[in-house]
């Protein structure tokens, strides 16, 4: 009786999807695209610590230290390294005919992406407890989250930053564009995320394309939020109108095949 319902739900949709999603954690471990954006936020946090330990007191009048200023701004980070690295997964999967063949199978080619996301949002939990607890517990850091703002964040952070790994990956029409475009996107994320320089550090047109960017605006979102403020309601609004765009334009330009 238990190996028949267990047969059965191995030839159930649930059970198929389950198969897929071993399968592609298996790649996802020997292909560590999004393992990465797991240990590189880590590397950044013990970075900033120690900078924040060599230069105490507060960074000018924002009455932050430098690790509790970075802790949202590698959050971010995370999340940027995590959904570029969606597309190299998926382009490598289209590439080989991988796609084409799973649709041939009961298991549509849209829980594979369905498969890949969940992937992508295990590393990103793992990521953000890990910044979190790393920098309070570990290092120091005096957070004082409020958590349904912290969760608030979090959502439209990942919402607004993984949909444009998506929109890369249903544009770049090889895993070399793939990469190159990525690297573009990951670089002036990162630039505009605040990690060289704070946006409350510089001022004019540069500040507000910082504030108003994907990665600033979920930067400073998530810094209210660890500091028990009310993230901006602007910052908020910026992050699900990218979130939207994005999505469209991935859903306009993704190719199966």
């Amino acid at each position: 009786m238990t190996s028949e319902a267990n047969e059965a739900e191995g030839n159930s949709p649930r059970g198929h999807f389950s198969e897929l999603l071993k399968v592609e954690g298996k790649l996802a471990l020997r292909e560590p695209y999004g393992v990465f954006g797991v240990i590189f936020p880590a590397l950044l946090l013990v970075l900033f610590a120690f900078i924040s330990s060599e230069n105490p007191g507060t960074v000018g009048s924002t009455g932050f230290t430098v690790l509790d200023l970075y802790i949202p701004t590698i959050v971010v980070i995370g999340f940027i390294t995590i959904a570029l690295s969606l597309p190299n997964s998926l382009v490598r999967d289209r590439e080989i005919g991988w796609l084409r063949r799973v649709s041939t199978t009961p298991v549509h080619p849209s829980r594979l992406l369905a498969a890949q996301l969940i992937l992508n949002l295990i590393f990103a939990v793992v990521m953000v407890l890990t910044v979190t607890f790393g920098g309070e517990v570990v290092f120091g850091a005096a957070l004082d989250v409020n958590i349904p703002l912290f969760i608030l964040a979090i959502v439209l952070s990942i919402a607004a930053i993984f949909s444009l790994g998506l929109v890369v990956a249903a544009v770049a029409p090889s895993q070399t564009a793939s990469s190159a475009l990525g690297g573009v996107f990951m670089f002036g994320l990162l630039f505009l995320s605040g990690l060289w320089v704070q946006p409350a550090l510089v001022g004019g047109p540069l500040q507000t394309i910082m504030y108003y960017s994907p990665s600033g605006a979920a930067a400073r979102t998530l810094l209210s939020s660890v500091f028990n403020t009310a993230p901006p309601y602007e910052a908020m609004v910026t992050m699900v109108a990218y979130a939207a765009i994005f999505t469209l334009l991935a859903i306009r330009y993704f190719r199966w095949e």
